[in-house]
């Protein structure tokens, strides 16, 4: 049985960077539970308004930043900030028992929402697009195609590959489509490939989305640039 790594996780160090960043080896499994029922109210509450990464800082027990890259920013911040500011409640609501539980304090949260200019050179998105017409019930196949043609009409993409699998167009059996063009490295440590796996659920049951992107070759990950 081949032994599958994804893209990013291959790459941490080189071109990729953690999106949970922080240490502390007391209360690792707490942390580690609060990082995720922060990404799932955040998905639950916001569905399908282009979020695109969601990364998370801490550099003390008692604060928590938070930071959510989107194509949508309004509609995640809402009309004065009100939706932002019921994220912040219903965040704070989930995590006090989980902190109750260790007998911590629960941390201030900061939400920063950052606005992503070319989200179509992003493989979240371009999946998002594609489960949302795939939900719809138009025919698998021109979807995935559709999405390619976007795709390739960005300049930074050099190569993509689109994979459908499961209930696809309401087969009773499992089946696949998938559609690709241009180059795409998985295997090249440097290559800076941009995957995503996304989960659409239709009438007829769960179809496994997954959308690669290839942008080149990167020697350098985004907290290096950022520090440059």
């Amino acid at each position: 049985m081949g032994q599958k790594i994804p893209p990013y996780a291959l790459r941490l160090g080189i071109n990729k960077y953690w999106r949970s960043r922080w240490f502390f080896s007391k209360n690792l499994p707490l942390f580690l539970e609060v990082d995720h029922v922060i990404r799932k109210v955040i998905k639950d509450m916001f569905p399908k308004v282009g979020i695109i990464e969601i990364i998370i800082e801490r550099k003390s027990f008692d604060h928590c930043k938070v930071i959510i890259k989107t194509a949508k920013p309004g509609l995640l911040i809402g009309k004065e900030g009100q939706l932002l500011k019921n994220l912040v409640k219903r965040l704070e609501k989930e995590l006090k028992p989980i902190f109750t539980k260790y007998k911590l304090n629960p941390p201030n949260i900061d939400i920063d929402v950052v606005e992503v200019r070319n989200p179509l050179s992003t493989a979240s998105y371009l999946a998002e697009l594609a489960a949302i017409e795939i939900e719809k019930g138009f025919p698998v196949r021109k979807v995935l195609k559709r999405i390619m043609e976007k795709a390739k009409q960005q300049k930074d993409i050099l190569g993509i590959k689109i994979k459908a699998s499961g209930r696809v167009d309401g087969a009773t059996i499992k089946r696949t489509e998938s559609v690709s063009w241009g180059r795409l490295p998985l295997s090249k440590f440097i290559a800076d490939i941009d995957h995503v796996h996304y989960p659409v659920l239709t009438k007829s049951g769960y179809v496994g989305l997954s959308v690669w992107l290839y942008k080149g070759d990167k020697e350098k990950n985004e907290f290096d640039d950022a520090s440059a």
